[in-house]
């Protein structure tokens, strides 16, 4: 169950919101890293107010995402909200968000391949958790930002801002807008009425897995189109990963697990508890 923190704990956490403190930033939250009373370095995420969804329905979605236990999602230990603000309270994860470490703005120790797909293998795991539960949260936004690295370098998913349980059986849930962006929007999304489903997350994680072997994301129909059979994988792999760490087979595979799931249509995508046995059978 997540705490409740005063908002002057949190002003004395995070120095008054320094600007020295910041750590992340995106389009409507910014998170600051913060030392608790009790000693506990935590990353404290101030949501921006003209996005701020209301006390009621921000309680709720805090009580649902405070419940979560999984090793590869961030632990939401608290919050503290008012009618015009909003604090979300997680557990400090060390290496930072994985797309700083895909796309360094500055020299910093480059990811293996072994690192990658451990990465990969992670994420698969805890999408599996959550479309796995009783009443299956759909995440809708799986791209590189939103996945955090500890200090092993193992994954953990955050930004649940956008993030819905499902309770039909159906697993789809209206929405009113399109929720992921670029090449990580399934298509379905851009071709009907929005409608967040567990498949959506399954097109987003190809592209995940195709951005995270490649250093890029696809142009054109790239990994919708490619030939794993005949293609030479390894030369798709990002060039920062020495020739020597990769074994074909195991590459060809990884990049038909993510065709697999970047399918144009919903039904022949597979399901992630079914993605994690295929990634399972790969060795690096």
């Amino acid at each position: 169950m997540s705490t409740q923190f005063s908002m002057a704990e949190l002003l004395k956490a995070t120095k008054n919101f320094s600007p020295n403190m910041i750590i992340d930033n995106g389009d409507s939250f910014l998170v600051y890293k913060a030392r608790l009373s009790n000693g506990l370095t935590v990353a404290v995420k101030k949501l921006d107010p003209a996005v701020f969804p209301g006390f009621r329905e921000y309680r709720a979605e805090v009580e649902t995402l405070g419940k979560l236990r999984h090793p590869n999602i961030v632990k939401l230990l608290g919050y503290s909200a008012s009618d015009s603000a909003g604090l979300f309270v997680y557990e400090f994860v060390e290496k930072g968000n994985l797309q700083n470490w895909l796309h360094p703005r500055t020299c910093v120790t480059r990811l293996s391949w072994q690192a990658r797909f451990r990465i990969v293998r992670g994420v698969a795991d805890g999408l599996a958790y959550l479309h796995g539960l009783e009443s299956p949260i759909v995440h809708r936004d799986i791209r590189p930002e939103n996945v955090l690295l500890d200090s092993e370098f193992q994954a953990h998913i955050t930004n649940f801002a956008l993030a819905r349980r499902i309770e039909s059986a159906a697993h789809t849930h209206v929405t009113t807008f399109t929720e992921t962006t670029g090449a990580y929007t399934p298509p379905e999304y851009m071709l009907s009425c929005p409608v967040a489903t567990l498949k959506g997350d399954v097109f987003s994680f190809g592209v995940f897995m195709w951005e995270i072997a490649t250093g890029r994301l696809p142009k054109g129909g790239e990994l919708l189109y490619l030939d794993y059979r005949q293609h030479c994988c390894r030369e798709l792999v990002d060039c920062k990963i020495p020739r020597n760490e990769l074994n074909e087979g195991n590459v060809k595979e990884y990049f038909r697990i993510a065709r697999l799931c970047a399918s144009w249509m919903p039904q022949h995508r597979p399901a992630l508890r079914d993605v994690v046995q295929l990634l399972s059978r790969i060795s690096t």
